[in-house]
């Protein structure tokens, strides 16, 4: 249990709060305020409490794995400058775990608080990306045609911001269908118009991984929760919000006309500077040649991204640099880097938290896994620091509440 230490059980929840108001506002807030909360919790139990916990949890095993293979591959890595770049950003997918144990030995009113206050913020993000929309609606919803996509919050990183919204839809989904009667009636009422206002906006984002990850939510749980009448109107909802969004959204309506014509355009062979489903696909296109060349080994993941910026400028030359992605599938990412060996030993980590029985059996945790684990299939979501905060922390916070029997959101009492 967390030692009862003064300073301690003040900085580690601050340092909670800062971390997510860094999320969304400042990388350099949520690096420092990350290293604090690591600090602090790696002062409040035991090493050998820490090991213990982590021995019996295949999840943050999982994600220890999810870090010893870039880390190994720093051994072939010639560009270990670029290779610890990517160690600074992985790091948090070792350590984190070990700190789990102080999120929910945090008191359960000061846990309450930290999720109103994380809630609070991410609607004052939402609204603030809704009111630069609102102020050049017209034009920016001409520039969903064009691959672009409104300004949000999170360094303007769309993807993994939708990723955090749809994580968040998860976890608040969870607490109200299985956790519900803990909550007062005014806080149920809040709970499930942030549920809408979330959803309402990633149909107004129109990033295609995060609809994605939202109609995974809602499916998930009109399944786990079938029994319950008011799942048939979540079902219906389901068929009926796209509709709703084709007819009142202009920016969900030219989103989806431009992956139309995306498709059909690079289907054809055709290549226009910008759009995104070409980079993509010529990215997997430069891992499967990288890969045939050292299937074991892989390039090390040092030196990934100057032997993808080779690749595309033998191959690829009429692109930009800027468009030089890398592997656009997490797994055949790592296969790319560290070898074929270590791309199944990544798939099979990111694979075990859904085959845990005692995950299946919560809505919460299937629904968050499934979303990571789908959306890496199609981005590199490991690859940045905002994915690498959203799927430990975020995880590993549902993760202990589940272990520990006790709820995300805790009674007041």
């Amino acid at each position: 249990m967390l030692r009862r230490l003064p300073h301690l059980t003040i900085i580690i929840p601050a340092s909670l709060c800062l971390m997510w108001g860094g999320l969304l506002w400042s990388r350099a807030l949520l690096s420092l305020s990350m290293v604090v909360f690591i600090a602090s919790s790696l002062l409040s139990e035991s090493l050998s409490e820490k090991l213990s916990r982590m021995r019996s949890s295949p999840f943050h095993l999982s994600m220890a794995l999810l870090f010893l293979i870039p880390f190994a591959s720093g051994l072939w890595s010639e560009d270990l400058r670029y290779w610890v770049k990517v160690m600074q950003d992985k790091t948090p997918l070792l350590l984190i775990p070990f700190c789990a144990g102080s999120l929910t030995a945090i008191p359960p009113a000061t846990r309450r608080h930290l999720v109103r206050l994380a809630l609070v913020m991410l609607c004052l993000s939402m609204a603030m990306a809704l009111g630069r929309y609102l102020w050049n609606a017209e034009t920016v919803s001409e520039a969903y045609l064009k691959a672009k996509v409104m300004r949000v919050d999170m360094g303007s990183d769309h993807i993994r911001y939708a990723w955090m919204l749809a994580a968040v839809e998860a976890w608040l989904l969870h607490v109200l269908l299985e956790d519900g009667r803990r909550l007062d009636g005014w806080e149920r009422k809040a709970g499930w118009v942030v549920v809408a206002s979330i959803a309402a906006f990633l149909h107004l984002l129109a990033s295609k991984t995060g609809l994605l990850a939202l109609y995974i939510c809602l499916g998930m749980a009109a399944l786990y929760h079938r029994r319950r009448p008011a799942m048939r109107w979540a079902v219906l909802a389901m068929a009926v919000l796209p509709w709703l969004a084709w007819l009142s959204l202009p920016t969900f309506r030219n989103r989806l006309r431009f992956i139309l014509w995306d498709f059909q355009h690079y289907s054809r062979g055709g290549y226009t500077e910008g759009l995104s489903d070409t980079p993509r696909m010529l990215s997997l296109e430069a891992a499967e040649d990288l890969i045939q060349a050292s299937p074991w080994l892989g390039t090390g993941f040092g030196d990934l991204r100057g032997a993808m910026s080779d690749w595309y400028f033998q191959h690829a030359a009429f692109m930009k640099p800027y468009e030089h992605l890398l592997p656009s599938n997490e797994t055949v990412l790592h296969a790319t880097a560290a070898g074929i060996p270590l791309g199944i030993a990544f798939l099979a980590a990111s694979l075990l938290p859904l085959l845990q029985k005692a995950h299946r059996l919560s809505y919460g945790c299937m629904a968050f896994h499934a979303i990571a684990f789908l959306g890496m299939q199609y981005e590199v979501g490991l690859e940045t620091q905002y994915g690498v905060f959203i799927y430990t922390v975020m995880g590993c916070w549902g993760h202990m509440a589940l272990a520990a029997q006790t709820p995300i959101l805790p009674s007041q009492t």
